[in-house]
């Protein structure tokens, strides 16, 4: 046969009568033997070293988060006229603390103003981030009756002082 039915005869199925053509040892295969659906191989496993070590994110600090709230609280207290600024010296720098220093006489002088009660500042939500070992910056939401408002601020952990703590370095208001 020659032609196009040519091509479908060698197509179709075997006859009864034509055994399969054998099959290749298993040892002819390249392919290592796999053991389970997962083709794993069972000659070796990967080593655990071999993976680097990614540390991208430092490891989660509740204990830092919980100060950094803490901090962002007594500030509101501070700009409220409840808590003395005074309180907060050692855990600021020179710089940041003078410029605490003017908005609390900014705020003072407001609220003398303008009798009215404003509405109580509390804190929303916080979220502190890790750029390096020994920094954290924080951003906080504030809200202030149907308002919000936003504070930043990055606290570095000062180990050169007699009493080892975190320093606000920087302050921001929005």
């Amino acid at each position: 046969m020659t032609g196009p039915r040519a091509a479908l005869h060698h197509l179709s199925p075997p006859h009864a009568g034509v055994a399969p053509a054998p099959r290749p040892p298993a040892a002819q295969w390249s392919l290592p033997l796999i053991d389970g659906s997962l083709a794993l191989s069972a000659e070796r496993a990967p080593a655990a070293s071999t993976r680097p070590q990614l540390s991208l994110v430092p490891p989660y600090a509740p204990a830092l988060e919980q100060r950094a709230a803490r901090f962002v609280r007594a500030l509101l207290e501070v700009s409220a006229g409840v808590r003395p600024l005074q309180q907060l010296v050692r855990v600021m720098t020179p710089e940041v603390y003078e410029e605490m220093q003017h908005r609390v006489a900014v705020l003072g002088r407001a609220r003398t103003r303008e009798p009215r009660h404003a509405p109580v500042s509390r804190l929303a939500s916080i979220r502190v981030s890790y750029p390096r070992e020994g920094a954290a910056e924080l951003t906080a939401r504030i809200a202030q009756g149907t308002q919000s408002r936003a504070l930043a601020a990055r606290l570095v952990h000062d180990v050169d002082r007699r009493d080892p703590t975190w320093v606000c370095t920087a302050l921001c208001w929005v």
